[in-house]
């Protein structure tokens, strides 16, 4: 847990700031970017979006070519190194059991894997550890990784993951923030967070005018439409977002030099279009990325782009 002391502290060694003024940098090179989404923003309304079934059963359809392929068919076209994405929609079962199904057949294909969980933050990894070392049991495992607070999802719906997991050996490895920085980057500003307090997240790179649009739309869907909404506070929604982003994206490539492949689970909008940890990622040095989405009711099928993902799945309830 982070001690609560005064984040300024005029008399405090200046070597405790080191890093603030290249993240002061960043912040005001994104200023205007933020206002101009901050202004998009507040024309948008809440609109439900229509049940799209647009991709088909049990099939992969990849964007840029327009090509679909049997679920079996595609994985000569998967690359068995690099850094593998898996999006999901955290409380759809079907996604999962697709992650598992990927998960399975990529271990065939490479059994040198490690897998990324959003679900953990770092500073649990001891507990992932000894599940996969048989030392806990499910419930024990339960208990110490603070699944019903820090993630609270249906348990039984990841369970077979963390079972095939354990059951081949496979390393799972914790690559979240610890929920504790997050708030703290939403209330005083990422700029204002002492560097021995950032948990070993450097700055995140810029994003693109398209994602802070994306976040724009995701940031006024949590007010009514006649909200008046407050400038800072969307600007640190969003630093709170690449905040996530950056440090799922450094849990994976920090992995990279000890494994050939990675494959990290995250929610799908971590990952639609290369935005959020695919960007981090790159800014990392980290160029063998692969990105899959499963389909969801909540996605909309004008969304797809050639850069939607490298390819999408429909699973069989969408």
């Amino acid at each position: 847990m982070l001690k609560k002391r005064p984040l300024i502290n005029n008399n405090a060694n200046p070597s405790i700031f080191n890093g603030i003024h290249s993240a002061f940098l960043f912040y005001m090179q994104t200023l205007t970017k933020l206002f101009s989404a901050f202004i998009l923003l507040l024309s948008i309304s809440h609109t439900s979006v229509a049940q799209n079934t647009c991709i088909p059963e049990n099939q992969w359809f990849v964007p840029k070519t327009g090509n679909i392929f049997p679920f079996k068919d595609y994985f000569s076209h998967i690359p068995s190194q690099g850094i593998i994405l898996l999006g999901e929609h955290h409380e759809n079962r079907a996604h999962h059991q697709w992650q598992l199904d990927v998960l399975a057949a990529m271990h065939k294909k490479q059994p040198n894997m490690v897998i990324g969980l959003e679900m953990f933050p770092q500073y649990l990894q001891n507990v992932l550890d000894e599940w996969i070392d048989g030392k806990i049991d499910k419930e024990a495992f339960i208990q110490r990784s603070q699944w019903d607070e820090i993630w609270a999802y249906d348990f039984e719906d990841y369970f077979p993951l963390f079972k095939f997991a354990q059951s081949k050996h496979i390393p799972l490895i914790a690559i979240n923030v610890q929920k504790a920085l997050l708030q703290m980057s939403r209330q005083v500003g990422w700029k204002n967070i002492p560097v021995d307090h950032r948990q070993g997240i450097t700055d995140p790179a810029q994003p693109s005018k398209n994602y802070i649009r994306q976040l724009a739309v995701s940031f006024r869907r949590h007010f009514d439409p006649n909200t008046k909404v407050d400038k800072q506070a969307f600007s640190r929604f969003v630093e709170q977002q690449l905040l996530w982003d950056r440090a799922m994206a450094q849990g994976l490539a920090k992995n990279k030099t000890k494994y050939p492949l990675i494959i990290g689970l995250l929610g799908s909008w971590h990952i639609i279009n290369g935005f959020g940890v695919p960007h981090q990622l790159r800014d990392l040095g980290q160029n063998e990325i692969v990105s899959f989405v499963p389909w969801d009711e909540h996605l909309d099928c004008q969304s797809i782009s050639d850069q939607f993902a490298d390819a999408i799945y429909g699973p069989t309830n969408q």
